[in-house]
């Protein structure tokens, strides 16, 4: 169990299975979240009297970690770096995102009930006012239909987007781009509610590129693989 401030309690010291996997939420969640910026080099045993860890658990977390490609240059003597943040891996993070998504609805639409557009109408709504766990729960409910290891796969990239979200956007969305995106989100669950997939997706797969292309745009960076990822996700 985590204590206060993220910090992993003494119980987690014994380094087994459900120790390490409490450190590795509590530090994936300090890199998602900005605590540890990207590029931060730290060292193992700082992070170790930070999470209150032994270092057997620690180690076993940042394996995990750099598998996920959220932190380099791990080992049992040196010190650990956040990974950095670049435009093109966010458009090659983006060109997945949109063609998992897309085929995740396709499977999707055709299994949703009227619990489940009303699920969707409601976080829809709730995603105007910044709420950021109705924006995850929205996008999780467009991919119900898919299996558990794509579904798992899109949870992870759409984690690592908001991680870019957060740094390459330092300013709060105003009031014009909050009600284009609501709208789009609005647009998405009629497009489901009317069992028309095709359409569906393709609301979607604009909806995350135009995200994407607005992120790069700031960084003034021109794509390279998502125009093709978009074209392929819509059928194109």
């Amino acid at each position: 169990m985590n204590g206060p401030g993220g910090a992993v309690t003494a119980d987690d010291k014994a380094g087994n299975g459900a120790g390490t996997r409490s450190v590795y939420d509590a530090l994936r969640r300090l890199i998602l979240d900005g605590e540890l910026q990207p590029g931060a080099e730290i060292s193992q045993p700082e992070l170790s009297r930070r999470l209150a860890v032994s270092r057997t658990p620690l180690r076993e977390a940042l394996r995990l970690l750099e598998r996920e490609r959220l932190v380099v240059d791990t080992g049992p003597y040196r010190s650990t770096r956040v990974s950095s943040l670049s435009p093109a891996d966010l458009d090659e993070l983006y060109s997945l995102r949109v063609m998992g998504e897309g085929l995740a609805i396709w499977l999707t639409v055709p299994m949703l009930r009227a619990a489940d557009i009303e699920r969707l109408e409601q976080d829809a709504e709730l995603t105007a006012s910044g709420d950021p766990d109705a924006h995850r729960r929205f996008h999780a409910g467009l991919r119900i239909g898919a299996g558990p290891r794509l579904a798992e796969h899109l949870e992870q990239l759409a984690d690592h987007a908001e991680r870019y979200q957060r740094s390459f956007v330092q300013y709060e969305p105003d009031r014009e781009f909050v009600a284009a995106k609501l709208a789009e989100h609005r647009e998405i669950v009629a497009a489901c509610a009317a069992g028309d997939r095709q359409r569906a997706r393709e609301l979607l797969v604009d909806h995350i590129a135009g995200t994407a292309m607005a992120l790069m745009t700031a960084e003034r960076h021109a794509p390279f693989t998502l125009p093709s990822a978009v074209s392929m996700a819509k059928g194109g």
